[in-house]
């Protein structure tokens, strides 16, 4: 049997010392008296913090939003409608909605009118006349035997202006003009589209094409598709020109075009009589006139009608159908028993 005498002592050769074995295990014990509970290299040590460590960095703050922005935001109360814009040029479409009164000033004269919700033509006969069979553009407005239309927006010196126009009847006693740069006494005008007549240097030009110096009774388009009309405006070059049909297809036509020098920004309109007819796929591309739409914002601002705000994206929707359900591991594989 092991004992504890059986072990001798170096320095008293006669008397025994004690076991190594023992030695160990109160060793052992004290060691996992330390920590009760858990050992001790189960205890994680917490990193400590470094002395004049900086706080996370707080979120930048938001941009303030530039001019086309608000633009884009107030669109509405600028364009009456919504439009796009790319590198510093913007287009709007006009539909038959009602939103060409919410960007122009309209005026009737005698009992003529301009109606700009195409739902309110009710005559029959009128609908027959101006809106019916009409397949190659949406209808913007109608007008009707007189009045006018001035825009509330400017546009600068780089634009085009493009739009379908049905009449149906016309005579020599007709008038149809189109107003650009409108600014007080200064303005452009094109008179049934066949010249181009600068106010401020009391000058007219008439077109060179034998075609267009008849009345407009005799080459415009009476028929249901009307006649496309294009305006640009474009490096000192002001160009009015319409479609005409070569056998089946229609192709543009300059009717006629002249220099102006740096034309200053101004409205544009229309106004007519003894004439009525239908204006449709009204179309506006220009530079975009930022100082305008600064002043206009301006004058929102302090009515307090000014929108700064971006609107909050919807969160989506969830998508239908019941979720997949994967493998239910609460339950022994029977293959993967059989493997084993």
């Amino acid at each position: 049997m092991f004992s504890l005498s059986d072990s001798r002592s170096l320095e008293h050769p006669g008397k025994t010392a004690p076991s190594a074995l023992w030695v160990c295990l109160v060793l052992f014990a004290a060691f996992f008296m330390v920590v009760p509970g858990q050992p001790v290299w189960a205890a994680e040590e917490k990193p400590a913090k470094k002395k004049g460590a900086k706080p996370g960095k707080k979120p930048a703050a938001a941009k303030p939003l530039s001019v086309t922005q608000l633009a884009q935001l107030n669109a509405a109360a600028l364009f009456g409608v919504p439009f796009k814009i790319n590198k510093g040029r913007f287009s709007v479409i006009y539909p038959g909605a009602g939103e060409f009164d919410k960007a122009f000033t309209s005026r009737g004269r005698g009992r003529g009118k301009v109606i700009s919700n195409i739902a309110e033509v009710k005559n029959a006969s009128y609908r027959k006349l101006l809106i019916d069979g009409h397949s190659k553009g949406k209808p913007t407005l109608v007008g009707m035997m007189g009045g006018s239309a001035l825009s509330l927006f400017e546009l600068v010196d780089d634009y085009k202006i493009s739009f379908r126009m049905r009449i149906p009847r016309l005579d020599g006693r007709g008038r149809f003009s189109f107003l650009l740069n409108h600014q007080g006494n200064s303005f452009v005008q094109t008179n049934f589209f066949q010249d181009i007549v600068i106010a401020s240097k009391k000058s007219r030009v008439r077109s060179k094409n034998k075609r267009f110096l008849v009345p407009a009774s005799r080459w415009f388009d009476k028929g249901p598709q009307g006649m496309p009309v294009s305006i640009a405006c474009k490096g000192g070059k002001l160009s009015i020109s319409v479609g005409v049909l070569k056998g089946k297809k229609e192709e543009m036509v300059e009717v006629v075009s002249t220099e102006v020098a740096e034309p200053g920004p101004g409205k544009i309109g229309f106004s007519f009589e003894g004439v009525s007819f239908m204006m449709s796929s009204l179309r506006i591309d220009g530079k975009f006139p930022s100082a305008w739409a600064e002043k206009q914002m301006a004058v929102l601002k302090k009515a307090g009608k000014l929108i700064t705000k971006l609107p909050e994206k919807k969160a989506e929707p969830a998508k239908k159908g019941l979720p997949r359900k994967g493998p239910d591991l609460s339950m022994p594989d029977p293959e993967a028993e059989e493997e084993l």
